[in-house]
C-alpha cells in the first residue's frame, strides 16, 4: 500500500512540476536580461549624452539571480580607465537601483569580502595619473536588510 501511495505522490509531483514556473538559472551572469534591462533604464551620464554600456565584456560584478544581494558594475560606452562606473544593485535578480546617486571612476567589486547578502565595493580616488597608484581606497559594504539595501559604511568622498 505504501508503494502505491508513494507512486501517486511522485506522479502528482511530476504533473505539478510540468506546470510550475521554470527554475532560475543560478550563477554569475553579467549578460542576463535583468542586467541588460537595468542598464537600458539608466539615463545618460549627467551633463552629457554618454550612454551606459550593455556589453558584458565591459562590466564587472557578481550578478546572480539567486543571490540575496548582487551587483553589476557598468561604465559608459567607449569608456577609458577613468570613466564613470555605476553599481546596479539586485535582490534575488530584481533590479533595485544604483548603489549611489553618483557614478565614480575607479570602482571595483571586492569579491573576497562580498557574500550572498553583502556586496563590498572599492572606490579608488585617483593618484596623479590614471596609471598611478590610487591616492586612497574607500571600501563600502552594502547589505540586504530584510526589505532594503543598507549602506554600512560612509559613501565614498567626491573626487
Amino acid at each position: 500500500m505504501t508503494g502505491i501511495a508513494g507512486a501517486f505522490i511522485v506522479a502528482a509531483s511530476f504533473a505539478a512540476s510540468k506546470h510550475a514556473a521554470p527554475a532560475k538559472a543560478c550563477g554569475v551572469d553579467l549578460n542576463a536580461r535583468q542586467v541588460r534591462a537595468a542598464v537600458k533604464s539608466l539615463p545618460p551620464y549627467p551633463g552629457t549624452n554618454w550612454t551606459w554600456s550593455t556589453d558584458p565584456a565591459s562590466m564587472e560584478g557578481n550578478f546572480d539571480p539567486c543571490a540575496t544581494l548582487s551587483t553589476a558594475l557598468v561604465t559608459v560606452e567607449m569608456a577609458t580607465g577613468s570613466s564613470p562606473i555605476t553599481a546596479l544593485m539586485f535582490h534575488d535578480g530584481k533590479y533595485l537601483g544604483t548603489a549611489t546617486p553618483k557614478a565614480y571612476g575607479f570602482t571595483s567589486l571586492d569579491p573576497d569580502r562580498s557574500t550572498d547578502d553583502t556586496v563590498v565595493l572599492d572606490y579608488k580616488l585617483p593618484g596623479a595619473c590614471n596609471a598611478c597608484a590610487p591616492a586612497s581606497v574607500t571600501s563600502v559594504r552594502y547589505q540586504w536588510s530584510g526589505d532594503h539595501v543598507a549602506m554600512l559604511d560612509p559613501a565614498p568622498p567626491s573626487s
